[in-house]
């Protein structure tokens, strides 16, 4: 008799946030959701998930895909953030054309889903003084995300990358299927037909990758981008003249490709929609110097998909 497999694994975590956490109204920057969404799972869960044990065999999970969903309160919140964090493993199946004039074939992927919910308690009026504590109401829900790895093996030629078949580390978890479309630049990019574009011509930011952007897995940290992005969107903002101060963040969507290096030249590309008071934000980054033509965001090493709107 076999043993059962386990559903998830789950964990909980309780961090009091910088001050650089929280923006001037006391909500969530969307730079400050990875450290509050991963850092649990990384430091309570991953000994029971043998990352280091799969990474001695080859076998890497490589960051893929975010989805933050932030809920600013009219007066913020207080400076305590509780989760609930759990990560199931699951089967995505999607057919995909691996070029433009190929059919499309099943592709297998394992990935590693982690899921979150926030919780702090609203701020119910201004604080007595600048940069004291606010009061505070019951606990509610101020944010939750959803963070795909997937499982590959870096270091074997292309075409051999893929892992098709649950690690022995992992074989204590259920398989879950992948039921809704695997996310692609394509689905991130659709933008609904009664938003309309603002005209930057071509708004683009170059720059170049530093140590102070790296991390120990020696490439660009994912938080970086999601920075780079938030000071883009807001130097856009200023440009359509439209009020910074009541811009408010919702929810911010992101596809890796391909990593960044230390010394590597980059551009982020970058569109803004507007319907109303809501704004669509698209960010495409590309490795390399470019000239005044915008790559293909299809081939960005990182897309991004920002959302929020006026208050």
């Amino acid at each position: 008799m076999t043993d059962p497999k386990l559903d998830h694994l789950a964990t909980e975590s309780d961090r009091v946030v910088d001050i650089g956490d929280l923006d001037q109204n006391r909500n969530l920057k969307i730079r400050s959701f990875l450290g509050l969404v991963l850092t649990p799972v990384f430091r309570e869960l991953t000994p029971r998930l043998g990352w280091t044990e799969m990474g001695r065999r080859g076998i890497t999970p490589g960051q893929y895909f975010q989805d933050f969903h932030n809920e600013p309160a009219p007066f913020g919140y207080g400076d305590r953030f509780r989760g609930r964090h759990e990560v199931r493993l699951r089967l995505s199946i999607s057919n995909e054309a691996r070029e433009p004039a190929t059919e499309p074939l099943p592709v297998k992927r394992l990935l590693l889903e982690t899921r979150a919910t926030l919780f702090a308690d609203p701020a119910t009026g201004r604080p007595p003084a600048l940069g004291f504590a606010p009061p505070l109401g019951k606990s509610a829900e101020a944010g939750s995300g959803r963070v795909l790895h997937v499982l590959t093996r870096p270091q074997n030629p292309p075409g051999q990358r893929w892992v098709d078949e649950v690690p022995e580390e992992l074989a204590f978890l259920a398989l879950h299927s992948f039921d809704e479309p695997y996310p692609t630049i394509a689905l991130l990019r659709e933008i609904e037909p009664d938003f309309a574009e603002i005209d930057f011509g071509g708004l683009s930011f170059p720059g170049i990758w530093s140590m102070a952007n790296t991390d120990v897995f020696q490439h660009v940290h994912a938080r970086e981008y999601t920075t780079a992005m938030e000071n883009a969107v807001g130097r856009a903002l200023a440009i359509a003249g439209l009020p910074l101060d009541r811009y408010l963040p919702t929810r911010a969507r992101v596809i890796f490709r391909r990593p960044g290096f230390v010394g590597q030249p980059y551009r982020l590309a970058l569109k803004l929609f507007r319907r109303d008071q809501t704004l669509v934000a698209l960010g495409a980054f590309h490795g390399g110097r470019h000239g005044t033509a915008i790559p293909d965001e299809q081939r960005a090493a990182v897309f991004m998909r920002f959302e929020g709107r006026l208050a």
